[in-house]
């Protein structure tokens, strides 16, 4: 066996534990609501809303590298990638998967896929890079929300959505070029801010003073 042919085989075998082996009926409601993104949808504006109002020099920067890692990395990277690679959803093209969704329970129906959209996944990408800035601007605490990201990228496993290899892979990318944008911002800060903002400079000289080993611009 290939070693392409042997991690396929494991690919499937994860995919089928957790869509199945390790589902409950307790499990299916909360995997499907974490999963699903219009039942966050007018949280996140409020929440974003009020960030901008009330969140201060670190909320607004917040936003600020969330905007550039949507239309970068979400709009670009990972739309990019779906494209290219055109790799159809296991329960597109798998016998026997659980669709999970918030309305219902059912079985696949594998059928030809023209334009296949698994990888990567949009989901994983979005709440990976949401944490990685997160704990770049607000520091340790952040970290607690990686559980969070873990949980949405499993869902999408469990609800059939993804194989377990797009969600590696999306993790990888999302940490690339969250990591990036987050450098980025921060050599244009140390460039230029102190020209065109001199008084918004002097009070935040570093814009990730909590993350300063990993973030220092040479």
């Amino acid at each position: 066996m290939s070693v392409l042919a042997w991690f396929h085989a494991l690919d499937l075998h994860l995919l089928y534990l957790i869509n199945q082996t390790w589902s409950g009926p307790w499990l299916d409601p909360v995997m499907a609501y974490v999963s699903d993104w219009n039942s966050w949808r007018y949280p996140v504006i409020v929440a974003a809303v009020l960030t901008l109002i009330f969140g201060g020099f670190r909320g607004r920067l917040f936003l600020i590298l969330m905007a550039a890692c949507l239309i970068i990395g979400d709009g670009m990277i990972d739309w990019g990638f779906k494209m290219t690679i055109n790799r159809p959803r296991p329960l597109e093209t798998e016998p026997h998967i659980r669709v999970v969704t918030i309305h219902e329970i059912s079985e696949s129906i594998p059928r030809p896929v023209t334009k296949g959209r698994s990888f990567t996944s949009g989901h994983a990408c979005n709440n990976v890079a949401l944490v990685l800035i997160s704990c770049a601007i607000f520091g340790r605490w952040a970290w607690l929300l990686w559980p969070w990201a873990a949980l949405v990228s499993y869902s999408r496993i469990y609800t059939g959505s993804h194989y377990p290899s797009d969600i590696l892979g999306s993790w990888l990318v999302a940490l690339l070029y969250a990591y990036c944008i987050v450098k980025t911002a921060e050599w244009l800060w140390q460039r230029y801010a102190s020209r065109k903002f001199p008084q918004l400079f002097a009070r935040h000289p570093r814009l990730f003073p909590l993350w300063p080993g990993l973030l220092r611009v040479r």
